[in-house]
């Protein structure tokens, strides 16, 4: 984008009175690169494809507690306002139902009841976005995390018709490692060495990673939040549990949001953040604020 053009968009925004869309939205405090580098930018592209008549299916990428569910939720009444059909969803409610999840986290090292890869209805979230994206009306699922004391489960589901879906999820996108590459690595993070049995689960979470592929390749485009501060996610998740809990009251125990962080800090190794396929990557510091924004050829 030149000088010019980019002007041109920033007027033509401003015209639109774009620093009053869903306002109340935001968090207290929240810098404006969330609205004029991220929020914006999604909705010209948005807009671009409902313009054109084509759906489009847009994939965000950001660890837990960065502010990607409140980026949604912006999103979408953002939309709203301007009549534009977008939806937000999280890769999260596709978790399998309550009985099954249980089973498919067992003897996990960190005891998370959720989260990991393995953990959702790779077949229900692949046959809904690929109806979704040939016209269809989909019928979505939907999950509160606040269900059955913090554990969560399924509830409900919701119609989708929008021409415009974006997808958040803390590993989406992520793959496999190549075989040459050390399952140990990316590691340097941590306070504590992997374990054992840490190194086995991550081991098996690679494994559950490639299962999610025909997933990815779906997406038309991938947006990426990616920290500059892997610890990051520990002051961001304590954050994140302490709002829910006033909000929906009572959640995750100390001791299982200690596990949860750490589950996220070395289930997967840091090096599988590096999203060569992704379009757009904006680092984001422990404050979330917006350090540098990369953008694909």
């Amino acid at each position: 984008m030149t000088g010019t053009t980019l002007t041109r968009w920033q007027q033509q925004w401003l015209d639109r009175r774009a620093q009053a869309l869903a306002a109340d939205q935001w968090a207290p405090g929240t810098e404006s690169d969330w609205l004029w580098c991220l929020g914006l930018p999604l909705l010209s592209q948005a807009e671009q494809a409902i313009h054109a008549s084509d759906r489009l299916l847009i994939g965000l990428n950001a660890l837990p507690g960065c502010g990607k569910t409140t980026f949604g939720n912006w999103l979408q009444a953002a939309a709203t306002e301007l009549g534009d059909s977008i939806q937000v969803i999280s890769i999260d409610d596709f978790y399998l139902p309550a009985e099954q999840m249980d089973l498919a986290m067992a003897g996990n090292p960190w005891g998370v009841p959720r989260a990991l890869p393995g953990s959702h209805d790779i077949q229900l979230m692949a046959d809904c976005l690929s109806r979704w994206k040939q016209g269809e009306t989909v019928l979505m699922p939907r999950f509160d995390k606040a269900l059955r004391g913090g554990r969560g489960d399924r509830c409900g589901s919701s119609n989708c018709d929008a021409d415009v879906l974006l997808v958040e999820g803390w590993f989406l996108g992520c793959s496999p490692l190549q075989t040459n590459q050390d399952l140990s690595g990316g590691s340097d993070h941590l306070s504590a060495p992997l374990t054992a049995a840490e190194l086995s689960f991550r081991r098996r979470v690679q494994t559950e990673l490639s299962r999610y592929q025909p997933i990815w390749d779906q997406f038309d485009t991938l947006w990426q939040l990616a920290a500059t501060d892997f610890n990051a996610p520990e002051r961001w998740k304590r954050q994140q549990e302490m709002t829910q809990q006033k909000e929906r009251g009572p959640g995750l125990s100390e001791s299982a949001v200690t596990a949860f962080i750490r589950m996220i800090q070395t289930a997967i190794p840091a090096t599988s953040y590096a999203l060569n396929q992704a379009s757009v990557v904006i680092d984001l510091d422990p404050e979330r604020r917006f350090r540098r924004i990369r953008v694909a050829p």
